[in-house]
């Protein structure tokens, strides 16, 4: 099956700037080490506008308005890209994102069994109703799977947000929503997440794997269990947020946080997952070079994607 490259650079989602650079930095390294990725495959870049140019209107989801209308651009997109028989490799700026490129997922397969494997050592389960920060890139989990969850609400939200907030849930000619179930999702490497959102996974029964199990386990027997999980879906979608990574590897990402993977344990996942039958997409995202030094992050990033994938037999 043919694989095509797909860029979006916004990171309107994100509390800091610089993540807008990662897919750049992800190419740079890749020439610089003799990865010929980029040439290797068709690309298309998803042109959006990348930077909050100005102050949030709204502080409990700040630029909804602006990610509502770039997750919608992103849907069509990649709604394509999978009708038109192609596998996905995804570099996008921050993981907000990730809830446009997934509308198009389900855009692409509406009557699909779809799910999704989140790596990543945030929940990113957050709504405008609990977020303490107000950034969206803690928010596309919630998006997809249409919670709210008010019973931990920690703000009162303007009517505003909450029309442009029930918009985002269903971005897509079809406007379905939810656009997965919790027993659709596994998250890999979770680690630090708010109470609201570790209640929320709690009580939708969300399965998981912290760092701890991971490493007790070992992150080959981890892959395994994880394919074996999905083997009833008809397709899956792989999110690898680079903060998964040990701050040990590079600082170079918004939110780093201890206990992480390490490289082989992150090319191992990848190597089995990439290599499930049912497997569509595979989105990298939130490298940030103005957090690095030395690209180390997207050295990282080329490194594991070099020695996981195979293009050719995708």
């Amino acid at each position: 099956m043919p694989v095509k490259i797909l860029i979006c650079a916004s990171e309107v989602g994100a509390g800091k700037r610089g993540a807008s650079l990662g897919p750049d930095a992800i190419r740079i390294s890749s020439v610089n080490m003799l990865y010929n990725l980029f040439n290797q495959v068709p690309t298309e870049e998803i042109k959006t506008q990348k930077l909050n140019k100005y102050s949030p209107q709204f502080k409990s989801a700040k630029y909804i308005k602006l990610i509502a209308s770039t997750q919608a651009k992103i849907c069509r997109r990649m709604c394509k890209a999978q009708m038109d028989g192609f596998k996905t490799l995804i570099f996008s700026g921050d993981h907000s994102n990730a809830a446009g490129f997934f509308a198009g997922f389900r855009e692409a397969y509406p009557d699909k069994k779809l799910g999704i494997i989140w790596i990543d050592a945030h929940g990113d389960i957050h709504s405008p109703y609990t977020s303490p920060s107000g950034n969206m890139h803690g928010m596309p989990m919630a998006i997809l799977l249409g919670e709210d969850n008010r019973e931990n609400q920690l703000k009162p939200i303007k009517p505003e947000v909450i029309k442009n907030w029930e918009r985002i849930k269903r971005t897509g000619k079809r406007k379905i929503t939810p656009k997965l179930f919790p027993e659709d999702i596994v998250y890999v490497d979770i680690r630090s997440l708010e109470k609201q959102e570790w209640e929320t996974l709690k009580r939708l029964k969300i399965k998981y794997y912290t760092p701890d199990v991971l490493h007790k386990k070992g992150a080959k027997k981890t892959a395994k269990e994880i394919e074996k999980y999905f083997e009833p879906y008809d397709a899956v979608y792989v999110s690898f947020d680079v903060d998964s990574l040990d701050p040990s590897i590079s600082k170079g990402t918004g939110t780093p946080v201890k206990g992480g993977l390490t490289l082989d344990e992150a090319k191992d996942l990848l190597k089995t997952f990439t290599r499930m039958n049912n497997f569509k997409s595979l989105e990298v995202t939130e490298v940030n070079p103005l957090l690095d030094k030395e690209n180390k992050m997207a050295n990282a990033v080329v490194d594991i994607l070099r020695e996981s994938l195979v293009v050719e037999s995708w």
